[in-house]
């Protein structure tokens, strides 16, 4: 039988037109960090003022009513709004003082029968809501609720979501045993996001309810599995629990769309098993992983040589180190892109291993970011070029963007080294090397006019260039093309600094698009930085 077509009121349209506003975490201002709130309390302000202002049109403008409501409760940081739609909701005790030193707060009750009004009313503004975050600070927690209120959630909706239309859902827990069974009220089939962070501490209280913690996650991921059949990206943060019974959870029970996870914790945070990538592994659809959380670098002999993962396609680890197995034998011919936050190397020897298992289990890799930290002191180490280190990388044919920063390292980048880059990877968009020495080890980079050339001529599409320093030597002025370069390189970021004359004559004759700002220094003596 042929689709039934579907019919669009005015509503309905101005609701799909008005849901391209739905681009960042508060409507229209930077992204809030989901993890730690930085930048929470302006942007609320801000939105709170939007937020009257719209309820203040929906009120006014009947045509635009139906629209401007579905906007206005779109997104919610708190149950509160919506529990106080009900006149049967209310508030049973004041200014309570909480355990574990934290602020006091007010109870309220949740009935467990409502009036035909009042499952209008609630039903109305319920479809309503597609974003629900419930972590930050004005969001209605359990603790602000009786005990009873939670089996009156039950008794009132039974199975059925509380938001049967929500797409997101951040869901901060810091009572297991009625915070965790309480999001099943809130996974609804559309949900394909999940952000779930374990308030673990203080210490003290972990101590008291560790051991429910660690039970009731296991099942609380199955639920979430469960119910939120649409789910394609969880994220956690773990606290001071164990992820592995996490992700083993997550191998048995991930819905068919599920595509990323995202694991965050903290220093007490208990290192990931190596197991655990077994069971990463099985999860067939995989295509993000970022691991931020302590991993287990005990033997590896129980692992086997390589783990395929078949549709991995973006991948961040927070360390690479030499003695731990785990990471070294993720394999995936779709992955994209590698960002390593800290890499440890104890030589170059092993640096050139590592990048040639890089170029064996990622062939497609356009990305490649990382942090590189020398595991000794490199005092006294000769200094030798950077390219002699990652060479194996040149092979890696569709490279778009390299990142690489480090600090004290014997490791050095020139014009010759560029001239290989720039031949290697014709596609790179951004390149950027920070911290490498010159070969007279100070900090800097003896980059110039051969090295820009080379760029400017083999990789029409950069657009992002970041080095240490540019060095234009007398010699090198006679290369200088006779008409300039029209390269649309738009960003230029030189750490240490560009004299006046060096830019001038980079800007009119190779990159005329960057636009440096003086930085530091008064007329001719000044530098340009980025």
């Amino acid at each position: 039988m042929a689709p039934q077509p579907c019919v669009f009121s005015n509503a309905d349209i101005l609701d799909e037109i008005f849901e391209w506003f739905d681009y960042e975490h508060i409507h229209g201002h930077s992204l809030v960090d989901t993890i730690t709130h930085t930048g929470y309390d302006t942007s609320m302000d801000v939105e709170i003022a939007r937020r009257r202002s719209l309820a203040s049109a929906a009120r006014v403008c009947k045509a635009f009513q139906e629209p401007a409501l579905r906007i206005l409760w779109r997104q919610l940081e708190s149950l509160m709004p919506f529990f106080i739609l009900l006149p049967s909701f209310k508030k049973v005790q004041e200014n309570v003082e909480q355990p574990f030193g934290w602020t006091s707060r007010d109870i309220f009750h949740l009935p467990d029968h409502l009036s035909a009004y009042e499952w209008e009313r609630l039903s109305k503004y319920a479809s309503y809501v597609r974003i629900l975050y419930l972590s930050g600070p004005p969001a209605l927690k359990s603790q602000d609720l009786t005990p009873e209120s939670w089996t009156s959630m039950k008794v009132l909706f039974g199975d059925r979501p509380i938001f049967p239309s929500l797409r997101v859902l951040q869901w901060g827990a810091e009572w297991p045993d009625t915070e965790l069974p309480g999001i099943a009220h809130f996974l609804s089939p559309t949900v394909d996001l999940v952000l779930l962070s374990c308030c673990t501490h203080p210490h003290q209280r972990f101590l008291e309810y560790g051991p429910r913690w660690q039970a009731l996650l296991p099942h609380t991921i199955k639920t979430i599995c469960e119910r939120a059949t649409s789910l394609s990206h969880l994220t956690t943060c773990m606290g001071q629990l164990n992820a592995s019974e996490l992700i083993t959870t997550l191998s048995l029970y991930h819905p068919p769309n599920f595509r990323g996870l995202t694991l965050y914790g903290q220093y007490e945070t208990p290192p990931l098993s190596l197991s655990s990538f077994m069971d990463l592994a099985r999860i067939v659809g995989l295509e993000r992983l970022t691991i931020k959380v302590p991993v287990d670098c005990s033997s590896g002999a129980l692992l086997p040589p390589a783990l395929d993962f078949p549709s991995l396609r973006h991948l961040r680890i927070p360390i690479h180190r030499e003695n731990c197995p785990a990471y070294d034998i993720i394999a995936s011919p779709r992955l994209q892109s590698l960002h390593i936050h800290h890499m440890e190397y104890s030589s170059v020897a092993y640096l050139r291993r590592v990048c040639s298992a890089w170029v064996h289990s990622f062939p497609n890799l356009e990305v490649l970011s990382f942090w590189l930290t020398p595991t000794e002191s490199q005092d006294g180490v000769p200094t030798r070029s950077l390219l002699t280190a990652i060479s194996p990388l040149l092979n890696l044919r569709h490279i778009r963007t390299f990142i690489l920063q480090t600090v004290s390292t014997p490791l050095t980048i020139d014009d010759a080294d560029l001239t290989v880059l720039s031949e290697a990877w014709p596609s790179l968009e951004e390149l950027y090397v920070s911290g490498m020495s010159t070969p007279d080890y100070r900090a800097g980079s003896t980059a110039g006019l051969p090295g820009l050339l080379s760029l400017a001529t083999n990789c029409s599409n950069l657009t992002m260039l970041g080095i240490n320093c540019i060095v234009i030597r007398p010699e090198d002025a006679s290369l200088l093309p006779a008409s300039p370069v029209n390269h649309p390189l738009k960003e230029l970021r030189v750490i240490r600094g560009i004299a006046p004359d060096t830019y001038r004559l980079v800007r009119e004759n190779i990159f005329p698009h960057i636009n440096l700002q003086l930085y530091g220094g008064d007329g001719e003596d000044g530098s340009y930085y980025a």
